[in-house]
């Protein structure tokens, strides 16, 4: 793998999709891992889907930004990211939403809203997806699973991890920088560490002292962060 550094800023590494967030990108010289998959685990809370969700609003014109919709419909994932100050109602911001569905609503998929029946339906899932890597051919995709762990709650350990290993596979191979959202507490530690294999990077959000701080794989290191009215910042 090819790690030169960007001829115009030096610091930062080619392979390399940028965050959004500009303290957080120098940090990790020039953001997650592309093409990859990482692994962003926490408590149920807002910095990691601020996190997730200024990584999908920061797509460039030449990318593309998915997000796969678990416990929320693609119309309250773009109202709660406005209360954070993050726009996703973009142009190159699409959702396959796998909730709506178990709400009883009629599936209706449109341009920027792809509806899947439910977050068991992986064959699905995984369909819509390579609908979006073909629509996408040309351009870096950004996708964000909010959260993984919703899909693992309603289907088999064995079917998740065969998913996973499948998709993991086709979105690298199309440029894609991938975003789990992985609560944590909610599952065993074998199971962890199932979902944990096959990814490049492994964020954690915690708490320290009654403050949110964010762990970088690979490096001593826990920076401190908070939501604010303009997104997730380093503080």
């Amino acid at each position: 793998m090819d790690l030169g550094v960007n001829e115009q800023m030096p610091i930062l590494k080619k392979n390399r999709m940028p965050v959004g967030i500009a303290d957080l990108d120098l940090i990790l010289e020039g953001g997650f891992i592309n093409p990859g998959s990482v692994i962003v685990m926490g408590p149920t809370g807002m910095e990691k889907a601020a996190l997730a969700y200024q990584f999908a609003s920061a797509a460039a014109g030449n990318e593309n930004s998915y997000i796969v919709c678990g416990n929320s419909s693609s119309a309250d994932i773009i109202k709660k990211a406005a209360t954070f100050g993050i726009d996703l109602d973009k142009p190159n911001v699409y959702f396959i939403d796998c909730y709506s569905a178990t709400l009883g609503k009629a599936l209706e998929s449109t341009a920027e809203v792809m509806m899947v029946s439910g977050p068991g339906a992986l064959n699905d899932i995984s369909l819509m997806l390579n609908e979006a890597m073909r629509a996408s051919t040309g351009k870096r995709m950004r996708v964000v699973f909010d959260t993984l762990s919703t899909f693992v709650l309603y289907n088999p350990r064995d079917s998740i991890t065969k998913f996973l290993g499948v998709i993991n596979g086709r979105l690298k191979t199309a440029g894609a920088t991938t975003l789990f959202l992985v609560d944590e507490g909610v599952h065993d530690k074998q199971l962890v560490s199932l979902l944990e294999q096959g990814m490049d990077e492994i964020f954690t959000i915690s708490d320290a002292g009654g403050k949110s701080v964010l762990k970088v794989p690979e490096a001593d290191m826990l920076i401190p962060i908070k939501v604010g009215p303009a997104g997730l910042s380093i503080v």
